[in-house]
């Protein structure tokens, strides 16, 4: 024994101070037995020193992670997680690879480590996975469906640290476009920023592009569906075609849809192509119809046109081989009329069609058998051409008389060689012959048209002494006759030949009256005599018709000619006496109408005083640039309208008076008339550029922007000014057909529009409909929580619907409340489930004494009670929880036993006091979390528990 004290080594020693100075002097760790020594010290030594001082001796980051986790000594275990933390933390002399870092932060769940870690590093990479691994920890607490990365952790992370790398891995964690705002709004470097737009921007579209992509299907299957109306099967064709294409572009963004909307749009189109093909099969067959009729008249038209070519070149041919006296091979000719002829039997045209080409290679062939008399034609009508050009154009009526004769036989000669040539005249010589006949005619025209307006007239005068024989006025017979005469001599012998028997008769009638002049006028003169003493003595009421007849008295007894010599002297001045006295009363008159002329021409004075002033309001408008000083041109109008009323109704004046005048009236308002046709002008050329805005609002693709803009058109054109009378209503007309018709397609896009809200409302309500039926039996919680969060996704896509659908909206804003409300009551049964599953594992173990976790009702409890009772199992202090439960009963309004009213009211004014010096609310649950961990519960504390529970229950 005595040798065994000797023999022992130092690390052996009883006394730990001993070992101590071993492990640091004695014991190596590069001796692989010494080192497994302290190995062994740290392990098992039972002195907290001792194992301290091999660890530290030891100096690797391995030992002191493995004590860290497996040291029986709390103590040591504590200061070896410390080291860890340390050395990790890169505050030891000890360091560790980036590598093993990020092993150690994969492989163990030192949360609190690596909170205080994350807050001191840089480094990025550790920066994430340390992040990583926090929010992966809050997701196995809450035992949730959440994101394993907190929008509200990546925002303070993205905050706390301003790394490009640590910034671009938050901004691809997130998906939530709000907390990508803030992101945006805390970011220092234009790099991220950059970034943050760029997501914002794709997330946006995202959201958007399912949206605005439905909405445009259902526009597409709306007017495919409406294709169903259209008339014409090749306007239907076109459209559907269209249609087709604009759908074949959407298809390709189809991504953005999930398969089951894919594959419901999908079938849709088939179901309405399939309708179409049902409606159209009818005028399907027809268009084939027609289509094949449409091509077999273009193969007409082609054949038509290859015929027609060949035979002009044919027959160009022949007339030069013709004119140029060239050779022609008669059977190379034959060969191809030969080859024609059988081309045009076997084409596609009728019958009747090929019998017209066949007859024209027949004329041809005729031709080429004709030859000589053809060549002589052409010679003839050459030589015509050369004769009739030496023959000058007529410029008089005695050159035509002379000149015409031989034109027309030239003209007679001329078809008939052209008749005998049988087409074949070269061009040149049958235009040569267009101009000299059309030279011929331009000249002649207006001589044949003098000869003819002569010819005319003379037969007029004629007339009209034959009508004045009639009426018995022959001395005006005699002066007209005489200027007949003249007339009639100066006709060309054709022209007189035609009325020659009229003239005569004339002749004859005239040499007649003149032996009858005297014998005939005197007793009419009587009688004229006898008429005028009538009016004399009874004067007529109106002094103009009084006037009007001694007029036409003294017309009547000039033409009457001469009487008898003896009474022509008499009857002459008996009648100029009473032709002063049948006047003597008109005179008079004619005095009041000369002063009320004078009186008339004051006004007109007037009138024209006026029209100066509106021709000085222009002058004064075109000399001054101040706005305030335009003219109103449609007063001026109005105005210059009515002095022109005036000036027409203002009464007669003096004939020499009236034209001076009115040239001067009518010159002071030709200004104004300028400058209102000006103004009608500039008022024109605006309304037709509203015109051609408005043709062009009307093709445009956006109707409710066309609409909107012409009615600001509407507007202009209002304010715009009159247009003149002649344009005004056509170019209102034309405006307002234009509008109508932008409308029109408002109107019909809205029908469109509305069929596609229809079938899109019918979408959202079957979806709603299938929500209900899916969670229709639905008790718990989370699928309460379900059909709460799938309720909200459809509200939002009803809510960016256009137009609103309220009624559909209320409906899910109703059922969202209940379901709200069932999740309240869920919530607060599951609680109250909890407070009893609480209660009574507290009674069963105080009762039973028994550890909280041997209870079923422990494991329904939720972590933090859990947690709660096991940090309640450690401790072992013993506390008279009297007055907390006091406490609890005060708060809660719960009554307390009679026998501690005392003591209640001593707690109270204490608890009063520390709520008016603290200020905070009252908080039941933490309250009785406080009570219950204020120490061991005993048999003591079941009484209390029984007065607390029903606080809770």
């Amino acid at each position: 024994m005595i040798f065994s004290k000797f023999l022992k080594k130092k690390w052996q020693h009883k006394d730990s101070v001993v070992r101590v100075e071993a492990i640091n002097s004695s014991l190596s760790v590069d001796d692989p037995a010494q080192r497994d020594i302290i190995i062994a010290l740290v392990k098992n030594d039972d002195n907290e020193n001792v194992r301290r001082a091999g660890l530290i001796k030891l100096a690797s980051f391995q030992s002191w992670l493995t004590q860290s986790q497996e040291n029986t000594m709390a103590k040591v275990k504590q200061y070896a997680s410390d080291k860890v933390a340390a050395i990790l933390m890169d505050q030891d002399a000890i360091k560790v690879s980036q590598q093993e870092k990020l092993s150690y932060i994969a492989e163990h769940k030192q949360y609190g480590l690596y909170e205080n870690w994350l807050k001191t590093t840089e480094d990025a990479d550790l920066i994430i996975a340390l992040f990583e691994k926090i929010a992966n920890k809050t997701q196995v607490n809450e035992q949730s469906n959440k994101l394993a990365l907190k929008p509200q952790l990546l925002l303070n992370l993205f905050t706390q640290k301003q790394n490009v790398q640590v910034q671009q891995y938050i901004i691809e964690k997130v998906a939530d476009l709000d907390t990508l705002e803030k992101l945006k709004k805390k970011s220092q470097q234009a790099e991220i920023t950059q970034q943050l737009i760029e997501k914002i921007t794709q997330m946006q579209f995202a959201i958007e592009q399912p949206i605005a992509l439905r909405k445009k299907v259902n526009l597409v299957l709306a007017k495919l569906q409406a294709l169903k109306d259209q008339y014409a099967y090749q306007d239907y064709l076109n459209k559907r075609e269209l249609l087709t294409n604009e759908w074949q572009v959407l298809a390709s963004e189809f991504s953005c849809f999930d398969a089951a909307e894919i594959t419901t749009f999908k079938d849709k189109k088939i179901a309405i192509l399939a309708q179409l093909d049902k409606l159209f099969i009818a005028k399907a067959e027809q268009h084939v119809q027609a289509e094949i009729i449409r091509q077999l008249n273009e193969k007409k038209q082609q054949a038509r046109m290859h015929f027609d070519k060949t035979l002009a070149v044919i027959d160009q041919t022949l007339t030069t081989s013709i004119f140029e006296n060239d050779k022609i091979e008669e059977q190379q000719y034959q060969t191809l009329f030969d080859k024609l002829t059988s081309e045009i039997i076997v084409s596609v045209l009728a019958k009747n069609e090929q019998n017209e080409f066949i007859a024209k290679i027949c004329q041809q062939q005729k031709k080429l058998q004709q030859l000589p008399e053809i060549a002589k034609s052409v010679s003839e009508a050459t030589h015509l051409i050369s004769k009739i050009s030496q023959l000058a154009l007529p410029t008089t009526a005695e050159e035509m008389d002379e000149r015409l004769p031989v034109y027309q036989t030239w003209l007679s000669d001329w078809k008939h060689a052209e008749k005998n040539a049988s087409g074949a005249l070269p061009d040149s010589i049958k235009i040569a012959a267009n101009e000299i006949q059309q030279h011929w005619r331009q000249a002649l025209k207006p001589l044949q048209q003098a000869q003819k307006q002569a010819f005319s007239i003379t037969q007029k005068k004629l007339h009209d002494v034959r009508r004045l024989i009639s009426a018995g006025k022959y001395n005006a017979a005699f002066g007209v006759f005489k200027k007949a005469k003249q007339l009639f001599n100066a006709l060309a012998e054709q022209q007189q030949h035609r009325i020659q028997k009229d003239y005569d008769s004339l002749s004859e009638k005239i040499a007649e009256l003149a032996d009858w002049e005297r014998y005939i006028a005197t007793p009419r003169k009587q009688q004229l005599l006898a008429d005028i003493k009538a009016i004399v003595e009874t004067p007529l009421d109106n002094p103009n018709e009084q006037a009007e007849k001694v007029k036409q008295y003294r017309k009547i007894w000039n033409s009457l000619g001469h009487a008898d010599d003896d009474a022509e002297k008499s009857l002459n001045n008996e009648f100029n006496q009473l032709c002063e006295t049948a006047f003597t009363p008109c005179r008079l008159f004619f005095a009041e109408q000369e002063k009320l002329r004078a009186q008339h021409l004051i006004t007109r004075e007037s009138f024209v005083e006026q029209a100066k002033l509106l021709h000085q309001q222009v002058i004064g408008d075109k000399n001054t640039n101040d706005e305030s000083s335009t003219v109103d041109y449609k007063t001026l109008e109005v105005a210059l309208n009515q002095l022109i009323k005036q000036w027409q109704s203002a009464g007669q004046v003096d004939r020499d008076v009236y034209q001076n005048i009115n040239n001067q009236f009518n010159l002071t308002l030709q200004p104004i008339k300028s400058a209102i046709k000006a103004f009608h002008q500039e008022n024109k050329v605006l309304k037709q550029q509203l015109i051609t805005e408005a043709e062009k609002l009307l093709a445009t693709v956006d109707v409710v922007t066309a609409v909107t803009q012409v009615k600001a058109l509407q507007t202009q054109w209002r304010n715009t000014g009159y247009a003149g009378p002649k344009v005004e209503n056509k170019l209102w007309q034309n405006f307002r057909k234009i509008n109508d018709d932008i409308f029109a397609k408002r109107a019909e896009q809205n029908v469109l529009e509305k069929s596609a809200t229809s079938a899109r409302t019918s979408e959202l309500e079957g979806a709603l409909k299938t929500l209900e039926e899916k969670f229709a039996q639905v008790t718990q919680l989370n699928d309460l929580q379900m059909f709460e969060q799938a309720l909200q996704v459809l509200n939002k896509d009803v809510a960016q619907q256009k137009p609103k659908m309220l009624n559909l909206e209320k409906q899910i804003s109703a059922k969202e409340k209940t379901i709200a409300q069932r999740i309240v009551d869920c919530k607060l049964a599951d609680e109250k489930r909890q407070w009893g599953y609480l209660f009574l594992t507290l009674e069963e173990s105080i009762s039973n004494e028994e550890s909280f976790t041997e209870h079923k009702e422990y494991l329904q409890l939720t972590a933090s009670w859990q947690k709660k009772l096991k940090e309640l199992a450690n401790n072992t202090t013993h506390f008279n929880r009297e007055d907390a439960t006091l406490e609890l009963e005060i708060l809660s309004g719960n009554p307390s036993p009679s026998n501690l009213q005392q003591q209640r009211m001593t707690v109270q004014v204490s608890l009063m006091q520390a709520q008016m010096s603290s200020g905070t609310a009252i908080d039941l649950p933490a309250k009785f979390s406080q009570w219950l961990m204020l120490g061991k519960l005993t048999q003591q504390d079941l009484g209390l528990l029984e007065r607390i529970k029903p606080i809770f229950q």
